[in-house]
């Protein structure tokens, strides 16, 4: 009995040693899945963003065409790389620029609402995923709404932004790209997957999000069949005990990416599984918000002052965002309650999140463009 007992034992302790590494492993593909998917558009779109990043005197269209072009390339990292290298080169203002960057914010979150429809046929599962996904949208464009007219009366982000950039940097004269060790091995997974695809970026963009709906649908597998009581103890013991310590989390992990949208949508699964709560996946977003800001620090290191002011206002904007709604009881959850309105109407009527989606993300903002340049 005791040797069946041993067995028995080290055979349970394998398995979930398995699982362990199935979630491991199903993660990394789900992230090549979503870089990929990134990277066949860019190549698909060519030089678009650069396009649609083209100045305009009109704030408000300027921030839409943030949103479009963030959404477009699922990554508010390249759209505010390629702002600070306009603000560099002089093709951009400053005051073109800002608002740009805060509709950076909201388009960046686009990816978290596709992998989120992932779970659309799983009843309270998919609830789950896609208010974790909508909290982010929410917080992101409460803060647009809060601070946007704040800037155009007063220029507060700019002001801020220049000031920080005088004190610290008068002369620029670092050229360090920066390369984590996780999105080298990401991009060696993409380039593995872009070379099945027969250097047809349709095919690309198919076989990406296959990969990132099969890996989803993995995570999600493994995750339920692990002794869930015991990954959210571990989660509420060390990573997410509290809000700073989610914060901080979120920020380092989008630092070691460099993509907001790939540390949030990496969360959405987890909260679909019941693993983390709204509540706990808040914080992390907000850290995600500040951490995705750093790459564009480091491409204006490169450049210039002026370069390095655009990265700032980035910063700023997401650092008052926390101060004025997160560290506000008074605003601190409307975007929690909104996000869980939207996912009880979500679940009633499954064509919401897609309207959801095509509408706020691509419709809107193309046709508020569209109008505005006539």
């Amino acid at each position: 009995m005791g040797f069946i007992s041993i067995q028995y034992f080290l055979n349970k302790n394998f398995l979930i040693f398995l699982k362990v590494a199935g979630v491991v492993l199903s993660l990394y593909l789900f992230l090549v899945g979503i870089n990929g998917l990134s990277t066949a558009i860019k190549h698909l779109g060519g030089d678009f963003a650069e396009k649609m990043l083209s100045t305009t005197s009109n704030p408000f269209i300027a921030l839409f065409i943030g949103i479009l072009s963030t959404t477009i390339f699922q990554s508010s990292s390249t759209t505010t790389s390629l702002i600070v290298g306009m603000v560099s080169s002089g093709a951009l203002n400053l005051s073109g620029a800002i608002p740009m960057i805060m509709g950076a914010n909201i388009g960046t979150t686009v990816t978290n609402i596709i992998v989120s429809i992932g779970h659309i046929n799983r009843g309270n599962e998919f609830k789950r995923a896609f208010a974790a996904a909508t909290v982010h949208d929410f917080f992101n464009v409460f803060a647009v709404i809060l601070l946007f007219p704040i800037e155009i009366a007063f220029g507060l982000l700019e002001k801020t932004a220049s000031g920080l950039g005088a004190l610290l940097f008068g002369t620029v004269s670092i050229s360090n790209e920066f390369d984590s060790p996780i999105k080298v091995g990401i991009k060696w997974g993409v380039h593995h997957i872009e070379s099945l695809s027969f250097e047809n970026n349709i095919v690309f963009i198919i076989l990406s999000v296959l990969l990132t709906f099969a890996m989803l649908y993995s995570i999600v597998k493994l995750l339920r069949s692990l002794v869930l009581d015991n990954v959210q103890q571990f989660f509420d013991q060390y990573i997410f005990k509290t809000a700073i310590r989610s914060i901080l989390f979120g920020m380092l992990l989008t630092i070691m990416v460099q993509s907001s949208s790939i540390t949030t949508s990496t969360i959405v699964p987890l909260a679909g599984a019941g693993v983390l709560t709204l509540r706990q996946v808040y914080p992390f977003t907000l850290g995600a918000n500040i951490g995705t800001t750093i790459t564009a620090i480091l491409a204006a290191l490169t450049l210039n002052v002026t370069a390095l002011v655009a990265a700032f206002a980035h910063l700023f904007f997401n650092l008052y965002g926390i101060l004025i709604i997160y560290m506000n009881p008074l605003f601190r959850d409307i975007p929690i309650n909104l996000a869980n309105w939207i996912s009880e109407v979500a679940i009633k009527n499954k064509f919401i999140p897609l309207v959801y989606l095509v509408c706020f993300f691509f419709l809107l903002p193309f046709l508020i463009i569209l109008i505005g340049r006539q």
